[in-house]
């Protein structure tokens, strides 16, 4: 019997592109002094919680689909699994990390050395304040292997070389829960409950942190990117495939022609308040919509996305499966790319004064630190980005991804291997 076709949900293709791209623009765009003078566009600017948690919703919507969906068996070959996981995954992080740490050893006055500093709750007037120190000879070899075998994520201090990479380790640790949790997840007759709970759950350490005004650098790094703390994003994401699947009465009420355009206020509400919040407020709020409060937000954003019938035979949908498969290259390569594109256009500028000015060659290091960035060149930037992480992915991430899966997986006779760009 033929298996059916899968569904192909190109509007979340657009969505994890656009979650990347925020994501980019939450670590760069928001630095300028000129973007710092708008306060409520910095304010919007300075939410990329609320794109990486959308991110893990959405990755475990998209895993149990193609794993568990219509016409899927309910148990998981856990073995090819993990391969075609970390075939994916693990090429994407190794080749960035390879040009994160040469940057990250030039990036301090003094070459050679990594500098960190302890993370603390940015919203927080009261948090303690944190000197930047450089790592000793067994940090930098403690923190190396922990980035090479992807638990970085479990470091609660600090991250290091490449920061935006933590979010790689933590789907690793929700792609070993999978084949054990997403077949009963998905077995339940009672989604809408189960996301209650695990909305709940995942509310539960942040209401402690509201309450207990702790602001220690430790328990701040866990709240951030402890992959355990942050599973229940990701389990939300297989329960709202039921839903999805169960429910289709109610998702004609949240997504039709009506109910469309209050789930969609619903989300802007949202992120117009925890940007009023962050603004005015800040404290230990930022633990609240970090973990758990924004959670019903993304969970529509991403239902009301998996609900949008776009064709899938059209060439903006083509598109859209490449910018969305590249998605994890943005993430891991937009700072090692910020980075360079810094040194680039500072030295630019340091040379043009050089050239116009009585300064000469050898005055060109010193010059360059002294210039600013401009905010005029950052949309050349950006398409940096998206044009080197789609190439990144397709020239090189999917070819060592073919070639492990060649090697581990052995085909059954007679069958072609195919790859779906939301597998």
């Amino acid at each position: 019997m033929a298996t059916p076709s899968r569904e192909t949900f190109v509007a979340l293709d657009w969505l994890r592109f656009a979650l990347a791209i925020y994501l980019v623009m939450f670590h760069t765009l928001k630095n300028y002094p000129e973007v710092q003078a708008l306060p409520m566009v910095h304010s919007l600017l300075s939410l990329g919680f609320f794109s990486t948690s959308t991110f893990f919703v959405l990755s475990g919507f998209l895993l149990t689909h193609v794993y568990l969906g219509p016409g899927r068996r309910a148990e998981i070959n856990k073995k090819s699994f993990f391969i075609k996981r970390l075939s994916s995954l693990y090429p994407i992080h190794i080749l960035a990390l390879l040009l994160a740490i040469p940057l990250a050893l030039t990036a301090s006055g003094s070459m050679g050395t990594v500098m960190v500093d302890h993370n603390v709750n940015g919203w927080h007037m009261n948090a303690p304040e944190t000197q930047a120190y450089a790592l000793d000879a067994t940090g930098w070899l403690v923190n190396l292997g922990l980035n090479l075998s992807l638990l970085q994520a479990w470091n609660p201090l600090y991250t290091v070389f490449n920061q935006p990479a933590w979010s790689l380790s933590a789907l690793l640790f929700f792609y070993i829960t999978f084949p054990y949790l997403a077949p009963r997840l998905r077995a339940t007759y009672r989604p809408a409950l189960l996301l209650t709970v695990l909305c709940l759950l995942y509310l539960t350490p942040s209401l402690y942190m509201f309450f207990s005004d702790t602001v220690t650098p430790i328990a701040h790094g866990m709240m951030h990117r402890n992959p355990l703390l942050r599973l229940p994003e990701f389990l939300a994401g297989i329960v709202l495939y039921r839903v999805y699947d169960l429910k289709p009465a109610w998702l004609a009420a949240l997504t039709g022609h009506t109910g469309k355009w209050w789930s969609i206020g619903f989300i802007l509400l949202c992120l117009w308040a925890t940007a009023m919040l962050y603004q005015f407020v800040g404290g230990q709020w930022y633990y609240l919509v970090h973990n758990g409060l924004l959670l019903p937000a993304q969970l529509l954003l991403v239902m009301l996305c998996a609900r949008s019938r776009l064709d899938p035979r059209t060439w903006s949908a083509g598109v859209a499966a490449r910018l969305g498969i590249a998605s994890l290259s943005i993430f891991a390569l937009h700072i090692p790319l910020s980075m360079m594109a810094s040194k680039i256009e500072k030295a630019s500028y340091a040379l043009f004064d050089i050239i116009t000015t009585d300064a000469t060659l050898g005055m060109l290091p010193h010059l360059a630190t002294q210039e600013e960035r401009s905010l005029w060149v950052y949309p050349i930037y950006l398409a940096v980005v998206i044009v080197a992480s789609a190439l990144f992915q397709t020239r090189l991430v999917n070819r060592m991804r073919d070639r492990l899966r060649a090697r581990f997986l052995k085909p059954k006779r007679g069958t072609r291997t195919t790859y779906s760009s939301q597998a």
